[in-house]
């Protein structure tokens, strides 16, 4: 049996979600992985137990934070200002944001700027900061939209055939691209950051998931068959997928 609670750490410009697990167990652990924290206590723990540790935990946390520098780095919130500069897929895209009296935030491209609404109400500046970051992926996904379905189903024709029942644009930060067990394809906003050649590899990639569900011998394959330097489009992700981003 095992119970799930959620926190968060926050220090200056960095906001670390946390994972708290109650689960059979004699110890306490604390660990941070990619995108977020976790700390597995003993199920039997009181709440007085709980909240103890989990202020020892988020001490942890921040000390490895600080003395850290390539962990803290990945959990930093981005500022975002009027007039900055969004270059995807050879096409820039420029920052407009704009205080508003209405309740909730809100965004439009016009031509090629994008057209933030903030409410003014709002004090907390991370709060607003991490909402600005996913509109800006939003417009971005309805935009490119079209062409990366385009592309995808190009590839897929041409070397597959299979039957893709979707194909959606969004914001993932802990993959580039999957495949669903409802043959949708789902390619985080964050590839558009990518050389169309890595991204035509991660599209062939899920394409690939459709015969092999695993990262089999089969599988690589099938993938190297059709692009033979697939190796070196995952080293150009591995080496710069951190800058992928809004």
């Amino acid at each position: 049996m095992t119970k799930k609670y959620h926190s968060v750490l926050k220090y200056d410009n960095i906001i670390v979600p946390i994972d708290i697990y109650k689960e059979m167990r004699m110890d306490v652990r604390v660990s941070i992985v990619k995108d977020k924290a976790i700390i597995r206590v003993p199920l039997f723990y009181t709440k007085k137990q709980m909240d103890k540790n989990h202020e020892w935990a988020k001490e942890w946390i921040l000390n490895h934070l600080k003395n850290n520098k390539k962990t803290r780095d990945r959990f930093i919130v981005k500022r975002y200002f009027s007039g900055d500069e969004l270059k995807i897929n050879e096409k820039t895209f420029i920052l407009e944001i704009n205080l508003t009296t209405n309740k909730n935030y809100s965004a439009i491209l016009d031509r090629n700027i994008i057209k933030i609404s903030v409410p003014s109400a709002v004090k907390d500046d991370l709060e607003k900061q991490n909402a600005i970051k996913t509109l800006q992926s939003r417009v971005v996904a309805q935009y490119f939209q079209n062409e990366i379905a385009k592309r995808i189903t190009d590839i897929n024709r041409r070397f597959f055939g299979f039957q893709i029942n979707n194909i959606r644009l969004k914001y993932n930060k802990t993959n580039w691209g999957s495949r669903s067990a409802k043959s949708n394809i789902n390619i985080s906003t964050r590839l558009l950051f990518a050389p169309k050649d890595v991204q035509d590899y991660v599209f062939i990639h899920e394409l690939a998931h459709f015969k092999e569900m695993n990262h089999s011998p089969k599988f690589w394959k099938i993938v190297r068959e059709i692009m033979p330097d697939y190796k070196e489009k995952e080293k150009w992700l591995k080496a710069n997928g951190h800058n992928c981003d809004f």
